[in-house]
C-alpha cells in the first residue's frame, strides 16, 4: 500500500490564478520532459511513473509557483519539489522548502494510510528539493539549511538545488530564458501590451518554449497582463513606503509645534494612503493579510482595525 500513488490525478492543481508556470507544468509530457532532464540516467520511467502532487497553501504567495511531483521508477520513489522564486530571492528558501516537505509528507502518510505512530517504519519517496531562479542575484547552485541559519553547526539539514541557467536544450532553461526576456521587456514598455507583444516575439525568435507559446498565446497573453498589473501595484506600494518613511523620518526632526503638526498630518495622510494600498492588494489577492500588515508594522487586528478589513 504504501508505494502505491497517491491518487490518479493527472493534472496540477488549480490556484486562483493560474501563470505560466503553473500552466506549463499542468501538462503531464512536460513534468516527464524535466524530471529526465534532471535525472537523464533513469531510462526506464515513464510518464505513467509519475503522480503530481503540488501543495497549494503551502508556499505559494503570489511570487511563488511550485510543482511537486513523485517518481515511482525502479522500485524507487522520489518525490521533487520544484519551485518558481522568478525575480525575487529569498534567503529564507530552505526553510520554506522545510515547511513544505513536512506538509507533503505528512499528507502522504493520511493518504496512504500510514502511520508515524505505529512501530512499523513508514514508507517515504525520497525527496529532491529544487528552485527555478529567473533573476539576477548571484545564487549559489546549491543553498543548505543548516548552513543558512546554524554556520553548517546543525543535526537538521536540507539541501536545495537551484537552478537558475538559461538553457534552450531545457524546459527549465528555456523557461528562464523566457522570464528573463519578459523582465527587459518590461523595463523597456510601460504599456503592457507592448511589453507582452515584444516578450512573446523575442521568445519565438529564441526559441524559448516556442510549441507551449504557439498552443496558448491568449492565455499567456492573459497571464501575463496579471502578473504586469500585479508587479506594478508592488512596484506602487513599495514607491509609496519609501515616500511615507522619509516623510516620518522629516516629521520626526521637527521640533516647532505648528510645523511639526503640518509634517505629522502629512506623514498620517501618506500613512492612511499606504495602508489603502494595502488593504487593496490583499483584497485583490496579491498579498495576504499577514503579509500586508507585516508591512505596516502592525498586528493582524490592528491592520483590519485601521483599514476595515476583517480578520
Amino acid at each position: 500500500m504504501a508505494n502505491e500513488p497517491l491518487t490518479d490525478n493527472r493534472t496540477v492543481k488549480q490556484k486562483t490564478k493560474d501563470s505560466v508556470f503553473t500552466t506549463l507544468f499542468k501538462d503531464i509530457n512536460n513534468v516527464y520532459t524535466l524530471y529526465r532532464e534532471l535525472h537523464p540516467e533513469d531510462t526506464a520511467v515513464t510518464v505513467d511513473d509519475i503522480q503530481i502532487e503540488t501543495l497549494e497553501t503551502v508556499l505559494i504567495n503570489e511570487i511563488y509557483n511550485d510543482l511537486g511531483f513523485i517518481v515511482n521508477s525502479g522500485g524507487k520513489a522520489r518525490f521533487v519539489v520544484l519551485v518558481e522564486a522568478q525575480s525575487r530571492w529569498t534567503d529564507n528558501m530552505p526553510l520554506r522548502m522545510l515547511f513544505y516537505l513536512s506538509e507533503t509528507y505528512r499528507r502522504y502518510l493520511r493518504e496512504t494510510e500510514q502511520s508515524e505512530h505505529l512501530e512499523k517504519k513508514v514508507f517515504l519517496p525520497k525527496p529532491e528539493m529544487y528552485v527555478v531562479y529567473t533573476g539576477n542575484k548571484d545564487v549559489s547552485d546549491e543553498v543548505s539549511f543548516s548552513e543558512t541559519y546554524f554556520d553548517a553547526d546543525s543535526p537538521l539539514d536540507l539541501r536545495v538545488k537551484v537552478l537558475r541557467q538559461v538553457e534552450k536544450n531545457t524546459i527549465h532553461g528555456q523557461y528562464i530564458g523566457f522570464c528573463k526576456v519578459y523582465d527587459e521587456q518590461r523595463r523597456l514598455y510601460s504599456n503592457k501590451l507592448e511589453c507582452i507583444k515584444e516578450t512573446i516575439r523575442i521568445c519565438l525568435e529564441e526559441g524559448y518554449l516556442t510549441d507551449f507559446l504557439n498552443g496558448h498565446k491568449q492565455e499567456v497573453t492573459t497571464m501575463m497582463s496579471e502578473l504586469f498589473d500585479e508587479q506594478t501595484l508592488r512596484e506602487q506600494y513599495d514607491i509609496a513606503l519609501r515616500k511615507e518613511l522619509r516623510a516620518e523620518s522629516r516629521a520626526e526632526g521637527k521640533i516647532e509645534g505648528r510645523a511639526e503638526g503640518r509634517a505629522e498630518g502629512r506623514a498620517e495622510g501618506k500613512i492612511e494612503g499606504i495602508l489603502s494600498t494595502l488593504a487593496g492588494l490583499v483584497k485583490d489577492g496579491i498579498l495576504t493579510l499577514s503579509e500586508a500588515a507585516k508591512r505596516a508594522d502592525m498586528t493582524n487586528e490592528e491592520f483590519c482595525k485601521r483599514t476595515g478589513l476583517t480578520v
